[in-house]
């Protein structure tokens, strides 16, 4: 299977799950691996936080296929991680100073060119073969990151990407 086809089927499955998990919180109220990794209310964190599981079987559909064609390729699954999550936050937030108010269509657009930043990205470093780290320190770098996601689900730090403009709380807490 060729790269541009991996990555186009990647854009798809991370798009679909990604949208699926906004609402899978209000869906069903229980579970811990639900509360890791879809959105617990309406923050910037929250939406980088739905890119977590989807780009994470990503990872492994991308292993399976890609691995034996590239040496680089946790390394590029690493960049798309990171530009993912961190490109929403650099779109959004600027625009909520801007708009106090962001329309939804905006909402939806910066999640979806979020995801194709983060393949444009994994495919430069692959087809260029650019390794910013090794394979191992890579893959390191993107179960910290996970972790992190974790962690601030049920600890989210008193800091404006954490809050909710809906209910001006943090997390799934009740503050």
């Amino acid at each position: 299977m060729s790269l541009i086809s991996v990555l186009i089927i990647s854009f798809f499955f991370l798009s679909i799950f990604g949208t699926l998990l906004h609402f899978t919180h209000g869906w069903l109220k229980n579970g811990i691996l639900l509360h890791i990794f879809s959105a617990v209310n309406e923050s910037t964190w929250e939406h980088m936080k739905l890119l977590v599981a989807p780009t994470l079987l990503v990872m492994v559909f991308q292993y399976i296929v890609l691995n034996s064609e590239y040496t680089n390729l946790i390394n590029g699954i690493l960049v798309l991680y990171v530009v993912e999550v961190v490109s929403i936050p650099l779109m959004y937030e600027p625009l909520r100073l801007i708009l106090k108010k962001i329309p939804l269509i905006f909402t939806i657009l910066i999640f979806y060119i979020a995801i194709v930043l983060g393949l444009f990205f994994e495919y430069i470093i692959l087809k260029n073969n650019i390794s910013l780290f090794n394979e191992l320190l890579s893959l390191i770098l993107i179960l910290i990151i996970t972790l992190k996601f974790s962690i601030f689900t049920y600890y989210p730090p008193k800091h404006f990407l954490f809050k909710d403009p809906v209910t001006g709380r943090y997390g799934d807490k009740k503050d």
